[in-house]
């Protein structure tokens, strides 16, 4: 009787452990992000190869009306109060989902008029969309008549936060405010 006891208290905890294992993997969430290649004015940008320890990533457009522009001013401010050493592990990236009017060159132009250490990307619509589907962002481009530009592109207003292999570790949506943003880049270095 003792050792039919064992036994089958043997295969209740291994039954036990299985199911705790499904039931672990099943509602784990699935993480987001990876590499990717995009343009800077200097040509291809693969992020890994240039990735610091926390990255933000901000997707928008160098004619955006709004949004981007606080956005960035906000990362701007965000920044500037770092400490020397937080800043040298932090990368802001902003990434133009206009593939139709904003280059590579004037991406930059932009970006850098917030701040000379961001990065400003834009590729193809392929290698945009890729990005869009890694980090769980999107945009839509409408044409716009009332539009001074004649088209408006709404877009995810989220700042990701990006490791060095550029998983999804947090993100912000809608930043008005530097001190969220310093709040969460102190936690995740």
């Amino acid at each position: 009787m003792g050792k039919s006891f064992k036994i089958v208290g043997a295969a209740f905890m291994v039954a036990a452990l299985v199911l705790a294992g499904l039931i672990w993997y099943g509602t784990r969430v699935p993480e987001r992000g990876g590499d990717f290649t995009l343009k800077n004015q200097q040509g291809d940008w693969q992020f890994q190869a240039h990735a610091k320890k926390l990255n933000l990533l901000y997707v928008g457009y160098a004619k955006c009306p709004d949004v981007c522009p606080m956005t960035l001013s906000f990362l701007t401010d965000a920044i500037k109060d770092l400490t020397e050493k937080e800043r040298e592990n932090v990368q802001v990236i902003f990434l133009s989902v206009d593939v139709d009017h904003d280059t590579a060159e004037s991406v930059a132009t932009y970006a850098t008029q917030f701040n000379p250490g961001f990065i400003g990307l834009t590729g193809t619509k392929e290698q945009v969309d890729q990005v869009m589907r890694l980090v769980g962002a999107s945009y839509i481009y409408e044409k716009d008549a009332k539009s001074y530009l004649g088209y408006s592109i709404s877009h995810t207003d989220k700042v990701f936060f990006l490791n060095k292999k550029g998983i999804v570790k947090d993100e912000e949506p809608m930043v008005r405010s530097k001190d969220i943003v310093i709040e969460k880049i102190r936690s995740l270095l």
